[in-house]
């Protein structure tokens, strides 16, 4: 196993894809900074190097549906295309893409478990010990890039919080987006992601949101288009959670 390698195969695989679509580009970038958070909280966790390059292969092929889903549907969204963790354990099992990667059964496992359990709403059951604890690492790191790069902007002039999202985070849980109902509004697409906090797995995850002002970012945003006295609520509670888990 060797991650050089690895990044070789994929970036050649990702080669037939024209990167300057900007989702294509925005995919290609995302995956190689939840490869470094990967890296990061693995380091963090004192694993092997053996570990310490399967998390991070992990990280690398995580999203490679993507690329296919933004092609073929110009959309990033499952819902109305197709679950990209399903997809991607279908693209690397196909001829068995994945031995071009890993060429250890028990890795093997492992990724094609993380990968296709990422981006669940819960994970499913059965895992090994070592399966569910790549898949947590890699959940936590993709969560983490999408915190901080995403829903950093406001400009659609909406500012009341959908009251299903307010309720989730009060009560410190996910979200579950029900594709039947209306999307919310941007700023509660903010507060949708700011329930991540309540899903993540280790303590080097809080430790990077506290580095990054992830969540006073966030807040920043809500106070300049959302009233004080929900903000103040949510700043309190968000706080208050990130800080006891540190």
């Amino acid at each position: 196993m060797n991650f050089d390698k690895c990044k070789e195969e994929f970036d050649r695989y990702t080669s037939s894809f024209d990167k300057t679509i900007p989702k294509i580009n925005r995919k290609y970038y995302h995956t190689y900074r939840v490869v470094e958070l990967a890296e990061e909280i693995a380091k963090s966790e004192n694993l092997n190097e053996h570990d310490l390059e399967l998390a991070k292969i992990c990280g690398l092929l995580h999203d490679i549906a993507r690329f296919t889903q933004a092609i073929e549907y110009q959309t990033f969204n499952d819902y109305k295309s197709f679950d990209h963790g399903d997809k991607a354990y279908e693209i690397l099992i196909k001829d068995d893409y994945i031995s071009k990667y890993l060429d250890n059964e028990e890795d093997k496992q492992i990724c094609l478990k993380a990968i296709k359990n990422h981006n669940k709403f819960v994970v499913e059951n059965g895992l090994s010990k070592r399966e569910l604890y790549f898949t947590n690492l890699l959940r936590d790191s993709d969560k983490l890039d999408i915190l901080y790069t995403q829903k950093n902007l406001v400009d659609d002039g909406q500012t009341e919080i959908f009251k299903p999202v307010l309720e989730a985070f009060k009560e410190k849980r996910l979200y579950k987006i029900d594709p039947k109902v209306v999307t919310p509004n941007i700023v509660s697409e903010i507060l949708l992601q700011m329930c991540f906090i309540y899903d993540f797995n280790f303590k080097k995850s809080y430790q990077i949101i506290k580095e990054k002002k992830i969540i006073e970012n966030k807040i920043r945003l809500l106070r300049e288009n959302c009233d004080k006295a929900t903000v103040d609520e949510i700043e309190e509670i968000a706080l208050n959670y990130i800080n006891s888990k540190v």
